[in-house]
């Protein structure tokens, strides 16, 4: 963390401390703050009537040379008052010269070692002059030096903010803000074990209490089964959640059938199962979120049904967090369907379906987050034909800057009908999602730093129009940490400045704008290939389910059947009827699909999270490989012909739960030595079958026979077998010996005739 400006400091009265930053720099001063640099480690974001001001920060000596013992200097400058936005951001990047003589305190710094550290803190009471001074509330410049001798070697701009705590000036109106977390993961992982045992096994008829998938969205909360902790709503430990019930139209049914079927989830196969880690990452944040009653929280259904955790939500968002942004910029519903991702999956009455299945009795409205891409009008009419009257934008929405912040709710008319906007503050969200505001502000390398902006940023919102009402809305990451959380949301609290209200106030406050057009900032507009690649990879795998359900299967499903399936439903068991029947595969393929298109739809949310990506992807394609690899051609041994014509026996073994009919296909390398081409055979569920194929030969010498599987309309899959094939000539009947005693008759009058033949003068 360089720093990008040097000025020098003159002396004050007190000698020994730095009064005033002037606009001179010297270049040795400036090569030597290239090679030094300061973090805030801590810092108070609030400043109260009792709070003091403390601050921790790490001076690092990037060169090879040690440095002498030095001082660390914290200063202000108590009449400024920043006047506009550019004076905050210029003041961030060291660019804007403002004076700060006005000290509040000093640490002397021990010689740093060459590329070492030091730390060191000030602390400053509450009784401190300078301190004591501060008569106005708001943001101040806070400049933070670091001298050795007579040089200045660091120097950090940064932010005070003092709250009216204590103060006797005017109060002016708070300023609405509302603050809002993504309640979701990326951490899906695809239990293999289980994957091959859903394939292998199936459910016995008539039995009520087996479910075909573990994961057909509807299942009953996750990691209860694995003995994790539940976090209350007050944040606190409970015990191990058990399976829960409910009456529904004069039904006894668990929470995971969303009012569709009875699912035991007992006596399934876990698929998609969340990481170890995740359980200590949700637990966290239960608890911050219990501490802090004002964060909005807006809660993923699939993941709050699977989750341990049971916040108090405010909103739920689209199941999975599908990226709704990107499949509008996609444009191909077929590409989706084919991947094995419907509208259905992610809509919001399936939002509010599984809210209901996680066992909640409260009413929360469906609220789309946005995706990696833009909210465009395609994407906000893709929304609300979903459901979706709601979505929360990030700053790539109406990038049109004002001369002031302003109410960031906007209602767009689309085809399918109003949607309103919750448009973020981009400086606040930046900030919140634990990023700078450019590269050169340097104290904002750190959360203290970043923090000190935040508050100082919007304290200075309020104060551009203190007396307008305004409705502002910033949102934290979906990876942002539960400490990061904690410690803005309790600065916040703190803010005698701002109002934290909800997302519902803020959904109906007056709209800043309402338009049937859409002004964004596309240039981060999310990378449309990479999600083509990804469905192109899931409908190959979903198309090779399939395959096996009308190909390969013995009692196949026809294509008509096929394109019905409900995946989700017969996961479900509402397809009752052929779920009692184990010699119909209906049920067991629609499970199978629902494990499928579960990973499909995690594969595509709008956490951008390249990883989790490939995971749910590849445990696709290995749920389609290790389907079609379960029929499969055993290992033979080589064969030897003694004879025109011989067998060769090829075993064939279907590890699956139902029967299959399949060809079997034999080539050879050789001309002289071939085998017939092909046969058909049935094989039962767990069991093993023989097919022979004729070899036959005209030579003596070796080869060797392919044999390979084909489904009933010529496709190939599984594995191919190599036997090596020995062919040895020899005489073994009467045809034989007259063919060779023929061949010495010939030779033996061969010979006569040679020596009695007449002979010609000449020779």
């Amino acid at each position: 963390m360089a720093m990008l400006a040097s000025p020098t400091l003159a002396k004050a009265n007190d000698t020994d401390d730095p009064a005033t930053a002037t606009d001179g720099t010297t270049t040795s001063q400036a090569e030597a703050q290239a090679d030094y640099d300061i973090t805030i480690d801590q810092a108070t974001p609030v400043v109260t009537a009792k709070s003091g001001y403390h601050i921790t920060f790490t001076i690092t000596n990037h060169t090879n040379q040690a440095t002498e013992a030095g001082t660390a200097y914290l200063n202000t400058n108590l009449l400024f008052t920043f006047v506009s936005r550019t004076d905050m951001q210029n003041w961030a990047e060291h660019t804007a010269g403002i004076p700060t003589p006005d000290s509040l305190g000093t640490v002397q710094v021990p010689a740093i070692a060459a590329n070492g550290s030091a730390t060191a803190s000030i602390n400053v009471s509450t009784s401190q002059q300078t301190l004591a001074a501060l008569a106005s509330w708001g943001p101040k410049p806070l400049m933070l030096s670091y001298i050795t001798g007579n040089q200045l070697l660091a120097a950090l701009p940064t932010f005070l903010t003092r709250s009216s705590d204590g103060l006797t000036t005017a109060q002016t109106p708070a300023m609405n803000l509302t603050v809002a977390v993504p309640f979701t993961s990326s951490a899906w992982e695809v239990d293999e074990d289980a994957v091959k045992q859903r394939i292998a096994e199936t459910d016995e008829a008539g039995d009520s209490s087996s479910s075909s998938s573990k994961q057909s969205d509807d299942t009953s909360t996750a990691n209860n089964d694995s003995g994790k902790s539940a976090v209350t709503e007050d944040g606190k430990a409970a015990a191990p959640a058990t399976p829960k019930s409910s009456e529904k139209d004069g039904a006894q049914s668990s929470p995971s059938s969303a009012g569709a079927g009875a699912v035991a989830t007992d006596t399934v196969a876990r698929a998609i199962t969340l990481s170890g880690n995740d359980a200590d990452t949700a637990g966290e944040l239960g608890q911050t979120f219990a501490k802090h009653r004002s964060l909005q929280v807006v809660a993923d259904p699939q993941y709050l049904q699977e989750s341990a955790v049971q916040p108090s939500i405010a909103a739920i968002m689209q199941p999975s967090d599908f990226d709704i942004t990107t499949y509008a910029a996609v444009g191909d519903d077929e590409a989706y369907r084919k991947a094995g991702i419907s509208t259905e999956q992610w809509n919001a009455d399936r939002a509010t379906s599984l809210y209901e299945a996680s066992g909640k009795t409260e009413e929360s409205t469906p609220i789309a987050w946005q995706g990696s891409g833009p909210w465009t009008l395609d994407a906000l009419t893709a929304a609300r034909t979903q459901g979706y009257s709601t979505v929360i934008a990030d700053a790539s929405f109406d990038a049109d800057q004002t001369d002031a912040v302003h109410t960031g709710t906007y209602v767009v008319n689309t085809d399918a009908g109003d949607v309103t906007v919750l448009k973020e503050q981009a400086v606040l969200g930046t900030l919140a999602k634990g990023q700078a505001t450019s590269d050169t502000a340097a104290a904002e390398t750190s959360d203290a730093g970043r923090l000190a902006r935040l508050m100082a940023q919007s304290a200075f919102y309020q104060m551009e129009q203190p007396y307008t009402s305004r409705y502002l809305l910033m949102t934290f990451s979906r990876s942002d940490s539960a400490a990061w959380i904690d410690a803005v949301m309790s600065a916040l609290e703190q803010a005698s400045w701002l109002n934290l209200t909800d997302l519902d106030t803020m959904t109906q406050a007056e709209p800043y704008s309402v338009s049937s057009e859409v002004n964004v900032d596309d240039s981060k507009a999310a990378e449309v290939t990479a999600t083509h690649s990804t469905l192109n990879q899931l409908a190959n795998s979903r198309a090779d389910i399939m395959r096996m359900a009308g190909s390969i299967l013995k009692n196949e499903l026809n294509s008509s059947e096929a394109s019905s399936l409900d995946p989700q439903a017969l996961a479900r068991h509402d397809a009752s009827s052929t779920a009692t029947h184990t010699s119909d595969p209906t049920a067991w393929i629609g499970s199978l699909l629902a494990i499928h298109d579960d990973m499909a739809v995690r594969a595509l949310t709008g956490a951008a999270d390249t990883d989790a990506s490939t995971r749910m992807t590849t445990g696709a394609q290995t749920l389609a490989s290790d389907l079609l690899n379960s029929v499969h051609i055993n290992p033979s041994e080589s064969v030897s012909v003694f004879s025109e014509s011989a067998k060769m026996p090829i075993t064939i073994s279907n590890d699956l739960p139902y029967a299959v009919h399949i060809r079997v296909n034999s080539i050879t390398d050789s001309m002289q030595i071939v085998t017939s081409r092909d046969a058909e055979v049935s094989i039962p569920a767990h069991s093993d079958a023989q097919v022979t194929f004729t070899i036959r030969v005209s030579t003596s010498g070796s080869t060797t026979a392919h044999v390979t599987m084909t489904d009933r309309e010529g496709n190939s899959f599984g594995n191919t077998q190599n036997t090596a094939i020995t062919s040895v000539m020899r005489i073994s009947d009467a045809s034989g010996f007259i063919i060779i005693g023929f061949a010495v008759l010939l030779g033996i009058v061969g010979l006569w005739r040679q020596f009695h033949r007449k002979k010609d003068p000449d020779e």
